[in-house]
């Protein structure tokens, strides 16, 4: 089983006691669900085989891990479809950054709305160029036009559609070098 940990650290948490941020709401996590939480919080992590089943469905219950049971490239994808990616606001870790994580930071800070790895993945993989009518608050209409059709606009229909995507392993894997870096946060 595979998970992420979602929210960020306050500044005066420790290795045992660890206050996580996370929908409006704070959470102090102590001992082997803090060392769970921290060991997912910049990557993809296996859960450990010592942490009881009740450890990792309290920090999902509460909204601070997503996970999945399989480890492949699909169960990454859609463990990733469960986060919302926000860009950090210190510059990270890191000043070599791919092609593909040059345009996720770009579109995630100008978008205008937030958005998902199903839709970060469809504009990169039809090679949509984020032009100024698609930038911006001013203009998220006209980019949530550019995803959403017919076809896509049901529930997860653009998930599943972009989960068969070429791009996808290379989205994902640029999703997460861009949180080991520090400079996407999880949420």
């Amino acid at each position: 089983m595979i998970y992420i940990s979602k929210g960020i650290v306050k500044e005066n948490s420790t290795e045992q006691r660890v206050t996580v941020c996370y929908g409006g709401g704070e959470f102090v996590l102590t001992g082997n669900e803090a060392r769970i939480w921290l060991e997912g919080r910049y990557g993809i992590a296996q859960i450990p085989e010592n942490a009881a089943d009740s450890q990792i469905g309290h920090l999902h219950r509460m909204g601070l891990v997503e996970t999945e049971y399989e480890n492949t490239a699909v169960a990454k994808y859609r463990l990733l479809t469960k986060c919302v990616f926000v860009p950090s606001r210190n510059r990270g870790l890191g000043v070599f950054r791919s092609q593909t994580e040059k345009q996720i930071l770009f579109w995630l800070r100008n978008a205008g709305i937030r958005l998902t790895t199903a839709e970060l993945v469809y504009l990169i993989d039809r090679e949509v160029k984020p032009v100024e009518d698609m930038l911006g608050v001013e203009n998220r209409q006209a980019l949530i036009e550019r995803i959403y059709t017919k076809g896509t606009i049901t529930d997860n229909i653009l998930e599943n559609q972009m989960e068969k995507a070429v791009f996808r392993d290379e989205i994902v894997n640029a999703l997460l070098s861009l949180v080991a870096k520090k400079r996407l946060v999880v949420l």
